[in-house]
């Protein structure tokens, strides 16, 4: 990931009274990739299972950065400045803050436990109608991704709106007080990285931890259709929506042969690009939004029906008479079973196929949640489960058990070949999986042909 900095003489200032140095160079960017280094940029290297980015410090200055900024003892490099720290992730989190404090700007915060970067970005373009916008990129929502993105505030920037992801407890809480939300949103609370919040309840409290960072002036965006974010507490002000409930912004979702469509209240009906209601939630959530921060209505129509869903999420794409649902970018039960609905939704001339990846870091429950989507693909109707990864192998034995067409593979390439061969034309083919198993590589293979 690299930034290129809106205001590089202020930053060069910050940063300079706050380290106490007199010597620094003038930065045009950060970057904590080597490869991705400009010159003026400082390199901030960060130590990860496989790779220690200090190792690529020499290689890092060499491409033009100015200054590198260390937590342990590297080779003297004498064309730049070294800036030691005692943690450089850390070190971004508290330059990021000092910097949020200096532009008095409203700041929407998302959280959840799906749907947030879609969410962010329908946000994101809804609210571009209307003011100058800095989102995150991508899905950069950690402790690393989110102070990146807070400093690439400048001048021009009106509005920032940031996306908080959380796998430990506490990171929620500590991306909030950088971030410094005046508006905050979470889309829902599911069973997901239960290896480190145990329960559905330990999910909710590290998500609560937004909704208790807003000041009294602030404003909660409530999921009504969710219990758990429904019931949670806040001391600023509630604005709720819900495709189910009474709320301050009612959504009614509906599917026929011509497609879906979201009716809201005080907007013009809103076609949706693609069916399912777990996409017309996060439309709701982007027209609460915009309401709030006061885009016009049909502004608000015309940014989401010209929207296009981010890759891996969702995103239905037509193949040669195929047509594939590609899911890919990460996986629990709950974003799985929304997608198996929105499989069987979809008109199909042939066969239903699902192609399955390991839902990682569900922790004790895993394998009741994988066996619950092997059944869930036989009581949906799917036509043939294709199973990828040892933690799949439990949907692939209880859908084998109720007697549906099913396969489990090991190997990528495998799966691959066996999938290419049996698909055709009228087919509809659903792809989901955990990031960790990137499952985008068996559409790569299958469909790139």
């Amino acid at each position: 990931m690299r930034i290129e900095l809106a205001a590089p003489q202020s930053f060069r200032q910050m940063l300079a009274e706050h380290l106490g140095r007199s010597d620094l160079p003038a930065i045009s960017g950060i970057t904590i990739d080597s490869r991705l280094v400009q010159p003026g940029d400082l390199f901030v290297p960060i130590v990860g299972r496989r790779v220690d980015g200090h190792d690529l410090a020499g290689a890092a200055v060499r491409s033009g950065a100015v200054a590198v900024m260390v937590e342990r003892e590297i080779e003297p490099l004498p064309k730049a400045v070294v800036i030691p720290v005692a943690s450089n992730v850390k070190e971004l989190g508290a330059l990021a803050k000092i910097w949020r404090a200096k532009y008095d700007l409203p700041l929407v915060a998302i959280t959840g436990s799906n749907g947030k970067t879609t969410t962010k970005n329908l946000i994101v373009e809804v609210l571009a109608r209307r003011l100058t916008v800095l989102g995150t990129d991508r899905s950069y929502n950690g402790t690393i991704g989110l102070p990146l993105t807070i400093l690439r505030t400048g001048p021009d920037t009106e509005l920032i709106v940031v996306e908080l992801g959380s796998n430990q407890p506490g990171e929620i809480a500590y991306l909030a007080d950088i971030a410094r939300p005046q508006l905050a949103l979470i889309t829902n609370i599911s069973e997901t990285h239960l290896q480190f919040f145990h329960t559905l309840d330990g999910v909710a409290q590290e998500k609560l931890a937004l909704f208790q960072a807003l000041p009294a002036d602030g404003v909660a965006l409530v999921n009504r259709d969710d219990p758990r974010v429904a019931a949670m507490e806040t001391v600023a002000r509630r604005l709720t929506y819900s495709l189910s409930q009474p709320a301050d912004v009612r959504g009614r979702y509906r599917e026929s042969v011509q497609g879906a469509e979201l009716s809201i209240d005080r907007l013009p009906k809103i076609r949706m690009s693609q069916p399912g209601r777990h996409l017309a939630q996060n439309i709701l959530a982007a027209v609460a939004v915009g309401l709030e921060m006061g885009v016009a209505p049909q502004q608000i129509k015309e940014a989401i029906e010209g929207f296009s869903i981010p890759s891996g999420r969702g995103e239905v794409i037509r193949h040669d008479g195929i047509t594939l649902i590609d899911d890919s970018y990460n996986a629990n039960l709950a974003s799985t079973l929304a997608g198996l609905q929105t499989l069987m939704r979809l008109p199909a001339r042939g066969r239903r196929i699902v192609v399955f990846g390991d839902m990682l870091e569900l922790g004790p429950i895993s394998e009741e949640h994988h066996r619950q989507v092997g059944l869930s693909a036989v009581e949906h109707g799917v036509d043939e489960l294709f199973c990828y990864g040892p933690q799949s192998r439990a949907a692939f034995c209880a859908a084998q058990s109720a007697g549906l067409a099913v396969h489990h593979y090991t190997d990528k390439g495998e799966l691959s070949a066996a999938l290419g061969q049996v698909i055709t034309a009228g087919d509809v083919v659903y792809v989901k999986g955990s990031r960790g198993m990137a499952m985008e590589t068996i559409i790569d293979a299958v469909f790139s042909g």
